[in-house]
C-alpha cells in the first residue's frame, strides 16, 4: 500500500514537470533583488575603499553576494555635484529595489528621484537637522539608515583641540554652508565659550568645492590659532589633501573626522564615528527592507564606536607635541 502510495505521488509529480516541458514555462526562480549604490568619488577613492568593502562584508555575512544573491550596481559622480541627481534617476529607472548613498547630497538627489524606492543612508551628520528625515525613532518617507550627531562629534573635535593646545584662543570651523546645519554650529559655538574658546565660521558651498582656497584663506588670515573640519561632505573629503597641505603651510593644529582618511593622509588629529562599523552596520538595514521591512518604521541608528587617530609624524614635522594623555588613548597612532 506504501510503495503504491509512493509510484502515485511519484507519477504525479513527473506530471507537473512534464506540463511545465509541454508549455515550454520554465521553473519558477527567486527574483535576485538589485541594489543602486552610489559614492560621490573616483573609484577607487583609497579613503573609501575599506568603506565599501566593509559594507560587502556586512551583505557577505547576511548571505548576500553580489552577482549570485544579490545585483548591486556601483555609481561614482567622478566628483561631479551634477551627477548625484543624474545617478538617482538612473537607479530610479532601472529600477533598484534599494538604494544606498552617503552623505546628505547622495541622499537628497536620491529622495527628489524617489519616493517609493527604499534608500539607506550613511549619514556623518544629524538627519534630523539637515532634513532628511521626521525624526530618529520614526524617520518617515522612504528613508532610513544611520545618522551621526554632528553637535557631539563636533564637540569632541573642540575638546580635543583644547586639551592637546592649552594655549589655543581662536579656532575656524570649515563647514558646508548648507543653513540646515545651522543648529550644529550653535551647539559648536555654545561649546566652545565654555571652553573659553572663539569659534570663526568658515563656511564652503559644497556645491562648488573650487572656492575651497578662498575659505581656507578665510580661516588662516582671520588669527585662527587652530583648524576644525566638521563631518563635511564627501565633496570637501575628496580635497581632503588640499586642506592638510595648506594647514601644514600655516603651521598651525587641525582636528578633522575620522572618516575620509583626513589623519592617514598627513591630518594631525582626528576623532568621530567608526566608518567602518557604520559601513557595516549599513547591510542589516538592505537586510530587513528586503525582507518586507518599511523603511519610515526602522528608526535610524547612530554608530556606536568612536575613533581618536594622532599623527604623530604630521606633529613632529609642525614641531607640535602631542600630550601624552591623548597619545595614550588613541585608537591608532601614525608615527
Amino acid at each position: 500500500m506504501r510503495r503504491r502510495a509512493l509510484l502515485a505521488r511519484s507519477g504525479a509529480a513527473a506530471t507537473v514537470i512534464a506540463l511545465w516541458a509541454c508549455t515550454g514555462r520554465a521553473v519558477p526562480t527567486k527574483k535576485v533583488p538589485r541594489l543602486g549604490l552610489f559614492q560621490g568619488t573616483n573609484p577607487p577613492d583609497p579613503a573609501v575603499v575599506p568603506l565599501l568593502d566593509a559594507f560587502d562584508m556586512g551583505l557577505r555575512d547576511l548571505g548576500y553576494i553580489d552577482g549570485r544573491t544579490i545585483q548591486i550596481e556601483r555609481r561614482y559622480t567622478q566628483n561631479r555635484s551634477e551627477r548625484f541627481d543624474e545617478i538617482a534617476a538612473e537607479f530610479a529607472k532601472l529600477p533598484v529595489d534599494v538604494i544606498v548613498g552617503s552623505g546628505a547630497v547622495a541622499i537628497r538627489a536620491a529622495r527628489r528621484a524617489t519616493s517609493t524606492i527604499p534608500i539607506v543612508m550613511l549619514l556623518g551628520s544629524d538627519p534630523v537637522e539637515t532634513g532628511v528625515v521626521q525624526s530618529m525613532a520614526r524617520p518617515g518617507g522612504n528613508v532610513t539608515g544611520l545618522g551621526s550627531l554632528t553637535s557631539v562629534t563636533t564637540l569632541k573635535r573642540l575638546e580635543l583641540l583644547r586639551e592637546a593646545f592649552p594655549g589655543i584662543t581662536r579656532i575656524a570651523m570649515l563647514a558646508d554652508s548648507d543653513l540646515s546645519r545651522e543648529p550644529q554650529r550653535k551647539i559648536a559655538e555654545e561649546g566652545a565659550r565654555s571652553l573659553k574658546l572663539e569659534v570663526i565660521r568658515v563656511d564652503v558651498d559644497v556645491t562648488d568645492a573650487s572656492n575651497l582656497p578662498r575659505a581656507l584663506d578665510l580661516a588662516t588670515t582671520s588669527g585662527a590659532d587652530a583648524l576644525l573640519v566638521t563631518n563635511v561632505p564627501i565633496e570637501i573629503i575628496n580635497r581632503r589633501r588640499e586642506i592638510i597641505a595648506y594647514v601644514a603651510s600655516r603651521r598651525i593644529p587641525a582636528a578633522y573626522p575620522v572618516v575620509g582618511g583626513f589623519a592617514d593622509d598627513g591630518g594631525l588629529m582626528a576623532t568621530g564615528d567608526n566608518g567602518l562599523e557604520t559601513f557595516r552596520r549599513a547591510a542589516s538595514f538592505v537586510d530587513r527592507i528586503l525582507k518586507g521591512a518599511n523603511p519610515a518604521d526602522l528608526p535610524i541608528e547612530q554608530p556606536t564606536q568612536n575613533e581618536l587617530v594622532v599623527n604623530l609624524k604630521t606633529a613632529k614635522e609642525l614641531g607640535l607635541l602631542i600630550p601624552a594623555s591623548i597619545v595614550g588613548r588613541a585608537t591608532k597612532v601614525i608615527q
